[in-house]
């Protein structure tokens, strides 16, 4: 197996490693790596170099950073050691999340003024069954989505013992949960032939799973699921300590069973599609250039540690007889015509390394979310603002488009396990942080002073506007119908103003009081 070092926090033990039978007979192999998925593969190369990081670098170095002719190993280990990634494209995906996810996901009733099953408000809490709420589960798909083209969610329902109905079911805690799939977990898949839109039939996933061994210790075991309509298997090696009938490729049949969808349980996720579960890493030509800026980024801050060093030069001094010892506290003796110096480069010569790092970071920032780099704070026009949100928004709104499709279809899976009626799931399509100014809230209320806008649309705007919080604007126009009401209530009549100018008394109480 290839050691690919994907950091913990990022993607769970399942990526950890890829099958190495690429070259044998696929026969009944269920790890073997169909060709659709080699194909991609050869371009995640970077995308695994980005997000391992400094440590994928260091470990990777004989590659990213090669030793050069006639330099020392101990050297070139030195400058591996100085060299660091920095983390721009991971940077951009994270961002990418941030801005599609920064209003919570809703899920909504089907009907009109309903309201939605607590069921499903409680799944939305707990959508894995480890404690991970929507949006968070959803910021890994989103992440892994756009690093590597796609990611997936299996809809999965563990259930040991059959319940009546679904108020035992609640009882004995049996409930759907998400898992999380990356791209390069999928090994393949296998469809009907003669028709382009027919479905997927099956589909193969690797796995590692942990097992307790003792009382303290634990094995990583490498399984391979293999899901098809209505059923699923789980083949794993025989080092593995599988049990169940084996075959000529070393993997055992480990453990089966059945569903109750008529459907593979799976959504994807899409940032690039090609075609099904074919994608290319929209991020590809930044993670490039990032591996490019990294060596460069190592070349001069080797060239500054050698720089740091000046070499000194001692002119007429015979070094045979004995060391020479550097410090405040010691003197050289030259003959008459000798002399001592130091060597080093001039400051100009690291200029052009630089200039040329600037570039690069240039470059990323305007091939990639150029507004995820750096946000504008100041005074644009809003066609400026527009045209410069063209792209990034263009792929925001592609993967919150195939976000929301596939947990749509994971609820409606979910529905279907539990034979209950799924919600509406929705994401905010509003990725622009910029927050209404002054000028602009004063705008929009002098249309509404004006009657050219209701006050329903006046108070929207300043919602999405970020003005106001996340009020629900039909209760409040009518709490504000209702105050205006007391307030009025409350105001002296013509014949309570007329008693008191005349130094009567006058009952306050309202005729409908006084009766």
């Amino acid at each position: 197996m290839v050691d690919n070092p994907y950091p913990s926090g990022l993607y769970g033990p399942e990526t950890l490693y890829e099958p190495e039978n690429v070259n044998t007979n696929p026969g009944d192999d269920p790890s073997w790596i169909s060709g659709p998925v080699w194909d991609m593969s050869k371009q995640w190369g970077p995308i695994d170099a980005v997000i391992g990081g400094t440590q994928y670098l260091r470990e990777h170095a004989t590659e990213l950073l090669p030793i050069e002719a006639r330099e020392e190993q101990e050297a070139w280990q030195r400058r591996v050691y100085h060299a660091v990634m920095s983390p721009f494209t991971t940077r951009v995906a994270e961002q990418c999340a941030s801005l599609i996810l920064r209003k919570a996901i809703n899920l909504t009733s089907r009907t009109e003024d309903g309201e939605v099953d607590p069921y499903w408000l409680d799944l939305k809490e707990n959508v894995d069954g480890l404690g991970t709420d929507i949006d968070t589960f959803a910021r890994r798909i989103i992440i892994s989505s756009v690093l590597y083209g796609h990611s997936a969610c299996i809809v999965d329902y563990p259930s040991t013992e059959v319940a009546p109905n679904l108020a035992v079911e609640r009882e004995l805690g049996h409930r759907p949960y998400f898992v999380h799939i990356d791209a390069r977990q999928i090994l393949g898949w296998r469809k009907d032939v003669g028709s382009p839109i027919a479905p997927i039939t099956q589909i193969r996933i690797n796995e590692l799973v942990s097992e307790a061994v003792g009382e303290f210790g634990d094995k990583v075991i490498r399984q391979v699921r293999v899901l098809e309509p209505g059923k699923w298997r789980v083949y794993r090696q025989k080092t593995d300590g599988g049990n169940g009938g084996s075959d000529a490729s070393g993997w055992v049949l480990w453990g089966e069973g059945t569903t109750s969808l008529n459907e593979i349980p799976i959504a994807v996720t899409y940032s690039n599609k090609v075609s099904e579960l074919i994608s290319k890493p929209p991020l590809l030509p930044i993670a490039n250039l990032n591996i490019l800026h990294t060596q460069r980024q190592a070349d001069l801050c080797h060239s500054l540690h050698v720089a740091a060093l000046p070499i000194i030069v001692l002119q007429g001094f015979q070094d045979e007889d004995s060391e020479i010892g550097l410090s405040a506290n010691t003197a050289i003796l030259l003959p008459p015509d000798g002399k001592a110096y130091y060597v080093e480069p001039a400051s100009s010569a690291f200029q052009a390394q630089q200039s040329f790092i600037t570039q690069l970071e240039q470059q990323m920032s305007s091939l990639g979310l150029s507004t995820l780099f750096a946000q504008k704070m100041g005074a644009e026009t809003a066609e400026s603002k527009r045209l410069s949100r063209t792209d990034s928004d263009s792929l925001l709104s592609v993967v919150s488009k195939n976000l929301e499709a596939a947990l749509q279809l994971a609820f409606d899976m979910a529905g279907e396990y539990v034979g209950m009626e799924s919600p509406l799931v929705q994401i905010s399509r509003d990725f622009d942080l910029q927050q209404l100014d002054g000028p602009q809230v004063q705008s929009y209320l002098q249309l509404w002073m004006n009657g050219a806008i209701t006050q329903e649309t006046f108070l929207q705007m300043l919602k999405e506007g970020e003005v106001l919080p996340a009020i629900e604007v039909d209760e409040e126009v009518e709490l504000t119908q209702q105050e205006k009401e007391s307030n009025m209530a409350l105001l002296p009549t013509a014949n309570q103003e007329a008693a008191r100018e005349e130094g009567e008394e006058y009952d306050d109480e309202t005729p409908a009081e006084a009766a």
